[in-house]
Formats: C-alpha cells, sequence, structure tokens
C-alpha cells in the first residue's frame, strides 16, 4: 500500500460507507445476505462487473465470499464471480480466495477535503457536456486505452451502464476540448473535438471524481490538472465538503492524486473470477 497521507479512521468509515451506498444504489436489484453483506444485479449490463456482483463492508472470510458470489451469480448464467470488499481482507481470505480461482487486487479509496480555496474561475479548455456527446469519447477510451481487447457488445454495455449512475448521484461530465476547436464558450462540443474527460457525480457531502482520461496523444499539457481543478470548484459550488475517488493501490495514479491533496482512506479489495470466455474486468468503479 502506498505511504502516502493517510485520512482519519472516521473520515475513512464515512467514505467506505457513502461508496457502499452509490454502489448499492447503481444496481437493479439488491439482495442483503446479513449486514453489511449485499448481492447486487443488474442484469441489463450483464458484463458490468460492479453492477452484478457481491458487496461488503467488513471481512466475514473466503468460504462466505465464495457462496455468496455463487449464489448471486450462478443461477443468472453470469460469466464471472465479482466481490468488492470497502474494507481489508485478511492474508486467510485473500489465499481462500486465490485458491478458489480468483485473483484479488488491492484498490484505494481516496478523500481530499475541500475549501472555498478550490472554487476556480473555468478554464476557457473546459466545457460541461451531455451524454450524447460525453459516450462515444467514453468508447474510444474504452477501445483505446482502458480495454483494447473488448468486443464491441462488450464496450456498448460498458458505456451503456452510465445509465445506472444517475441513480446514486448527479453526474456531471466534463471536457477538455483541443485548442484547436476552442471558438467560443458557446460552441457545440463533439466528440471529435474533446482532448481529455472527466465525470464527477455528487452526492449529498461528497462528489466522486471518476474516468479521468487524457488521449494518449494529447498527454503532458496539463489537461489532468484542468480537469482536477474544475471538478473540485463543482464539487464545492455543489455544496459539497469532500470529493473522493477509487486509484489502484499498484499503480502510479494514486501518487499523481496525492500530490494533489488526496489522502488514503485505507485499503479495499477487489476479488474476480471469470468463467468461460472472459468478460471484461471492472475499472475504477
Amino acid at each position: 500500500m502506498s505511504s502516502h497521507c493517510a485520512a482519519t479512521p472516521d473520515l475513512s468509515e464515512k467514505v467506505h460507507d457513502w461508496y457502499a451506498l452509490i454502489t448499492r444504489e447503481r444496481a437493479t436489484q439488491i439482495i442483503e445476505f446479513g449486514p453489511g453483506q449485499w448481492g447486487l444485479l443488474t442484469p441489463e449490463w450483464p458484463v458490468s462487473h460492479a453492477n452484478n456482483g457481491v458487496l461488503v463492508r467488513h471481512d466475514v472470510g473466503a468460504d462466505q465470499l465464495i457462496a455468496m458470489a455463487e449464489e448471486l451469480l450462478a443461477p443468472g448464467g453470469f460469466q464471472h464471480r465479482y466481490i468488492m470488499a470497502m474494507c481489508d481482507l485478511s492474508s486467510e481470505t485473500i489465499d481462500g480466495l486465490t485458491a478458489a480461482g480468483y485473483t484479488c487486487d488491492p484498490e484505494l479509496q481516496m478523500v481530499r477535503k475541500l475549501s472555498d480555496d478550490d472554487v476556480h474561475a473555468i478554464d476557457t479548455l473546459i466545457r460541461f457536456v451531455d451524454e450524447p456527446t460525453i459516450r462515444p469519447f467514453n468508447a474510444q477510451m474504452w477501445r483505446q486505452q482502458w480495454l483494447p481487447t473488448a468486443s464491441d457488445e462488450a464496450i456498448a454495455q460498458l458505456v451503456g451502464r452510465r445509465d445506472t449512475y444517475t441513480r446514486s448521484a448527479d453526474l456531471i461530465s466534463m471536457v477538455v476540448i483541443d485548442p484547436a476547436a476552442a471558438g467560443s464558450l458557446e460552441q457545440v462540443v463533439t466528440a471529435a473535438d474533446v482532448v481529455a474527460a472527466c465525470d464527477v457525480a455528487v452526492r449529498d457531502w461528497a462528489a466522486e471524481i471518476d474516468g479521468v482520461v487524457t488521449i494518449s496523444e494529447k498527454r503532458g499539457n496539463g489537461y489532468g490538472d484542468l480537469l482536477i481543478n474544475t471538478a473540485l470548484a463543482t464539487a464545492r459550488s455543489r455544496g459539497c465538503d469532500y470529493v473522493v475517488l477509487t486509484a489502484l493501490a499498484t499503480d502510479w495514479p494514486q501518487h499523481w492524486y496525492a500530490r494533489r491533496g488526496f489522502m488514503n482512506t485505507g485499503p479495499a479489495w477487489v476479488a474476480t473470477k471469470l468463467l468461460g470466455e472472459p468478460t471484461p474486468p471492472q475499472v475504477n468503479s
């Protein structure tokens, strides 16, 4: 795990609870297995692991996690088993899941406190866009960067599941447009104009920043910082006290976010087992 600054235990628990709530509400059906143990089903988007998997807030052991995943997903013929643990897992639990064929990946849920200093003027390259504009760009990123081996049908589902995001939060999409296409603030933006993008999901006291991406040939121009600064200002203007995000504990973005004031909330885990024909893994949500 990263050694950079950690949130207080109380704030960490609050963030994990927030993520558990919005994750549940993005599902079509919720099955309560026990206190802090839920099964999530969204049959209309079967390749979306986070919409079809087991969610727990406490370590209940490998045997119980495996049994819940089978009970939840086997009857519907899902070609994956997926477990989201918004808590740390013991080495015994991880060993048990691994022995059963699961791949266990550590994640970090990160948090940054907002203040009035986070209210900035919006850069002229930033646009707030609607779903018809962001979805083609989102599909492009799945094909080129996030999951280039996925089929067209899988990508269509991974883009289409955005419909579920609005169940749990107010979803705001923002993009950076190519300076060559900037023009006036009123111009209509098309996906071809976009060089970077992210989403902000506002819910109560917090907002999640998700899907921060820059097209490969435009990296190194500071577009990520433009998006983050705008996301912070947007969240603050909506009355949020904190922003949160998820980063892989084994990848470089956590350090990039840490340099921008984000703190660890403690470990979380995702465990994945694929059956038959491989289906796309979940990415950052």
